[in-house]
């Protein structure tokens, strides 16, 4: 029970622990599995980009020259006489580099691969490409091999005994007469992720010893005219610089799509409706994009995009530096803000604000992720941080549910018994409201006592007298709860309630004065039923005042009950006494009749110091309201009226016509101007009765 309690105590901090575990583990290892729906959730970012107008813009200096379909329907089907080829690679003449995501690896007519050979030897700015394989028939042999040489990384540093950099063992390359006369050739080999979609581009492949760059890397060495340096070691690519780009401890970088590219049709270019001089300057990339020649790669950007587009957008991101950059460090370190946040956020006490604020701290999370993204960038793997952090959340609301459900039924145990089923709710929905162990509130006290009981009692068996008490409280009792009060306990024959504790009533006078009525009504029913059933009738006083009072669980350790102490409730108990001595049913105080809101026909009974009091307290009666009862009010405060100004002999005469009229309060006020009239008060007599019993 210790450990539950020790775990109830610390479910935050262990919670807590947990996720950052997770959430760490997950970014350090990022799990096939998982990294399938990251990598996709991750995506959006793009077309959010784009939908908001902020994607950048490919550079200026780079031009797609493209086999596609109107050049296919107007040449023919690819692969295309090499003639033809030739006489479009002599039109990209005045292009600083072409590079050529195309492989011329099988001989054809020996005059047309020496006629490309040489239109690729005159241009002097040709690239050559070729690809690696995993598998394949033929070894690369050793003239292929001092060919691909050439084209190798030269400025590299190896910083261990093994390079973390993929190596292939076959490669698919042009034949010698080709590559011998191009520029340099590169590699337009490039890798899925584990979802299938293309998104980094390589810095590096070994083959037969050598480090080989891919095109783009190629391409910007050759039309810059600037060198690589690079440092390897066991997990790859330690440092990649090449003018003003670095790049660290990466092997790929993550490619920063656009949303247009330039292309230009080959067709174009082969028949002379392009000038060469449209390509002055430029950087060219020839490649395929006719669909039904297989070259196609999905990425995050389009389910179908053209394999030589990534060394286009790499390329681009290259050159203007605006490649896609991340942080893992930044990953923990977000990943630990939020989850730290929410953590802070659990402690507050009702669960929509929680709730309200979760959720804008995910969505903040995120907001950043995209700013950060569309502004800067740079590529957060929010999905490692927001996942934790939603599993942090889950389990913080199912432990606080589970908390909050063992004191609901704590709180639902100590207070069915005597508040109504609808303020039982109210607690249960904001048990904060109800503060435990005491606090001094407002309220209106109730009391009420069956008259003559005592007598009764000795009339009737226990069983029956048990009985009685049941009819009586139990349809009284239910009064009380419809009304918003809350019982507070059974005296014997006596009943006391409150109003406006444990929860706020704001018109807790009026509920206490309404229950009052109700209770008188109630009676005759009682007695009714009780006619019925030969049991004798019973009457009933009720005393309500208004005041501060200290409201809370109050005992021992051992036991202890809600109820309320302080003067005003001595108060009460007396008003409730006082119903005998002045002959009705409901007396309240000036402080409940100040405090009341609503229209009651009542009448001032008297001007009295309760018993252990010196203060004089007005006291009413609460009165049905009909027309005889309103008579009777305004002749009695007349007669009243007359008293308090010791004119006794009208007072008298007012009183005994009440009395007359079977107004039994009438009595004990003819009674006292008698004996006024014959013995006369003292000369400070303020009218105030001091009452010499409770």
């Amino acid at each position: 029970m210790s450990f539950l309690k020790q775990l109830l105590k610390n479910y935050r901090v262990i919670c807590f622990m947990i996720f950052i575990i997770i959430g760490c583990l997950g970014l350090y290892h990022k799990p096939q599995y998982i990294e399938k729906f990251s990598l996709g959730l991750e995506d959006l970012k793009f077309p959010f980009r784009s939908a908001v107008g902020m994607s950048p813009k490919a550079d200026k200096r780079l031009v797609i020259v493209t086999v596609d379909e109107p050049s296919v329907n107007r040449i023919g089907r690819w692969l295309w006489p090499r003639e033809t080829i030739a006489r479009m690679f002599s039109n990209l003449n005045e292009a600083t580099v072409v590079g050529l995501d195309i492989v011329f690896s099988e001989k054809s007519d020996p005059k047309q691969d020496a006629e490309l050979a040489d239109s690729i030897y005159n241009n002097q700015n040709i690239i050559l490409g070729f690809f690696f394989r995993d598998a394949a028939t033929e070894e690369t042999t050793e003239q292929d091999v001092d060919l691909l040489e050439n084209c190798a990384y030269l400025n590299y540093e190896i910083l261990s005994d093994t390079v973390g950099v993929k190596e292939f063992p076959y490669a698919e390359v042009n034949i010698p007469e080709i590559g011998e006369a191009g520029l340099t050739c590169a590699s337009f080999s490039t890798e899925p992720d584990v979802d299938g979609l293309y998104r980094k581009y390589p810095l590096a492949y070994i083959h037969k010893g050598y480090i080989f760059p891919p095109i783009a890397v190629q391409m910007m060495r050759y039309g810059l005219n600037k060198d690589v340096d690079m440092k390897l070691d066991a997990k790859g690519v330690k440092s990649f610089k090449i003018d003003n780009v670095k790049i660290k401890d990466s092997t790929y970088f993550r490619l920063n799509f656009y949303d247009n590219v330039e292309y230009v049709s080959a067709y174009k270019v082969i028949n002379g409706e392009i000038p060469p001089s449209f390509f002055k300057d430029k950087m060219v990339i020839v490649g395929v994009t006719e669909v039904g020649i297989y070259d196609m790669r999905p990425t995050p950007i389009d389910s179908i995009t053209p394999g030589v587009s990534l060394h286009y957008v790499a390329l681009s991101n290259l050159l203007n530096n605006e490649f896609l950059t991340t942080s893992q460090a930044y990953d923990y370190s977000a990943a630990v803000a939020i989850m730290l946040i929410i953590v802070a956020i659990s402690y507050h006490r009702k669960q929509h604000y929680r709730l309200l604020s979760y959720f804008f701290v995910i969505m903040g999370g995120v907001a950043a992720s995209y700013a950060m993204f569309v502004f800067g960038n740079f590529w957060q793997h929010e999905f490692y941080v927001v996942a934790p952090s939603v599993m942090l959340i889950a389990s913080l609301e199912s432990f606080a549910f589970f908390t909050v459900e063992r004191k609901a039924k704590e709180i639902k145990k100590a207070f069915t018994s005597y508040v109504s089923p609808e303020l039982v709710e109210e607690i249960q929905k904001d048990p904060d409201r109800l503060k435990l162990g005491g606090e001094e509130r407002f309220i209106s006290i109730m009391f009420s006592d069956i008259r003559g009981f005592t007598t009764l009692s000795e009339k009737l068996t226990a069983p029956e007298l048990v009985s009685m008490l049941n009819k009586i409280h139990d349809p009284m009792t239910k009064v009380v709860l419809n009304n918003k009060g809350m019982l507070d306990k059974y005296i014997g024959d006596a009943m006391m309630a409150l109003f406006n504790t444990p929860l706020d009533l704001p018109d807790h006078a009026d509920m206490a004065v309404k229950t009052a009525l109700e209770l008188i009504r109630k009676l005759h029913e009682i007695n009714a039923k009780f006619t019925e059933t030969g049991l004798p009738n019973i009457d009933v006083g009720v005393g309500v005042n208004t005041g501060p009072a200290v409201c809370g669980n109050m005992g021992s350790t051992v036991r202890f009950e809600y109820t309320a102490i302080g003067d005003s409730v001595n108060i009460a108990s007396r008003l409730e006494g006082l119903c005998k001595a002045y002959k009705t049913r409901i007396v309240i105080s000036q402080y409940t009749k100040e405090h009341c809101r609503q229209h009651y026909l009542m009448r001032q009974l008297d001007s009295v110091r309760v018993k252990g009091k010196k203060e004089p307290v007005a006291i009413f009666e609460v009165m049905e309201d009909t027309p005889e009862n309103r008579h009777v009010s305004e002749n009695y405060e007349k007669g009243l009226h007359l008293y308090f100004q010791r004119n006794f002999e009208e007072a008298l005469a007012v009183f005994e016509e009440l009395e007359k009229g079977g107004d039994l309060t009438s009595e004990i006020f003819a009674e006292r101007c008698r004996e006024y009239i014959k013995d006369a008060p003292e000369h400070d007599w303020d009218g105030t009765y001091t009452m010499k019993t409770k």
